[in-house]
């Protein structure tokens, strides 16, 4: 059960790496000037506020909010300066509509006139990892050694050599490195979803129970629901992840999909309400054949309204462009469904 918003968990999104990233976030408010798309204003965000735009863009309400916004504005930006700072949010917005190719190659012109540059590298690892190019992947953290901590690079290491048949031994490794030491937010979240994947839930939810989930990124948050539902706690999910549909922002698909499932394994829902949202949500994707969310709808297919067919159509596409060992497992789970009916 793991979509879009779980990927960025694994590549551990770059930015967090970073300290400047882990300070609380500067949400704009509904009706700043920024939160237009109209064209002329977008003309004239800055730097600094497109930045902040992409930061921001981890958190809940926020992840597809200012797209088009934000890729407008940088893509002008790009062709008129392409400076290392403009081309890795240019990138990161690329990547974020799975527009990889043109994102790894923005990316790699960055990186061929700033060899150093942290965020860049991570981003990469990130991209390289999703596409199943490990060892591509690989090459920019050792790049890391020298330019970042080395907890940061060796996670970096680690994450991406648990995608290669050796989870067991990652997590063991970053387990003893990290042992007695202040880490970031990344790496604990790195930490829980290789324990996760292991199906060690008590360790798993340990290593992110300190993190309040209010200020937290859709990835974690989606970890954590995914983790409470494994251990059967389908109320704490309803009871947590509700208070977010307070926000005016419209919640993303990975958070609407832990409700519906949660609400659907529930003893003592009153209602279908997260399951109609949910529906709604999956057939305006399906109008739009929107492949960016091809993991939700598979995993909408499997866990709360099942159809096999539609599962498995879903869980292909998603495997076209992603090739980590979730989306291997959803696959798997999707052509388990179809051979059952034949």
């Amino acid at each position: 059960m793991h979509g879009h918003y779980k990927k960025m968990l694994f590549a551990f999104c770059a930015a967090l790496f970073v300290s400047n990233v882990l300070a609380k976030p500067t949400i704009p408010n509904d009706d700043d000037i920024i939160a237009t798309s109209n064209s002329s204003i977008s003309a004239n965000l800055t730097l600094e506020q497109l930045n902040t735009l992409v930061l921001n863009s981890q958190y809940i309400g926020q992840t597809e909010r200012y797209q088009g916004v934000l890729k407008n504005r940088l893509a002008a930006l790009y062709k008129q300066e392409p400076t290392a700072k403009i081309g890795y949010l240019y990138a990161r917005v690329l990547q974020k509509e799975h527009q990889f190719t043109r994102a790894i190659k923005v990316a790699n012109t960055v990186i061929e006139k700033h060899p150093s540059h942290v965020n860049t590298h991570l981003l990469l690892a990130n991209m390289l990892m999703t596409q199943g190019k490990f060892e591509q992947a690989k090459q920019h953290c050792v790049s890391l050694i020298g330019a970042a901590s080395v907890i940061t690079a060796t996670t970096c290491v680690l994450d991406i050599q648990s995608q290669q048949g050796q989870l067991q031994q990652s997590y063991q490794s970053l387990l003893d490195i990290t042992q007695n030491k202040n880490i970031s937010l990344t790496t604990k979240q790195v930490l829980s979803e290789m324990a996760f994947r292991l199906n060690k839930l008590t360790e798993a939810l340990e290593h992110i129970n300190s993190i309040d989930l209010s200020k937290a990124p859709v990835s974690l948050i989606v970890l954590w629901a995914d983790i409470q539902l494994s251990q059967n706690n389908p109320e704490q999910v309803l009871n947590t992840l509700s208070q977010f549909s307070n926000l005016k922002s419209q919640l993303e698909d990975a958070v609407l999909l832990r409700l519906a499932i949660a609400e659907k394994r529930s003893t003592h829902k009153v209602s279908d309400q997260w399951q109609t949202r949910m529906q709604q949500r999956v057939n305006l994707r399906e109008q739009r054949q929107d492949t960016f969310h091809a993991n939700d709808l598979a995993n909408y297919y499997i866990h709360v309204q099942v159809d096999k067919a539609k599962a498995q159509y879903w869980a292909n596409i998603n495997w076209q462009q992603a090739k980590m060992s979730t989306d291997q497992h959803l696959l798997h789970q999707a052509n388990a469904m179809a051979r059952d009916t034949l």
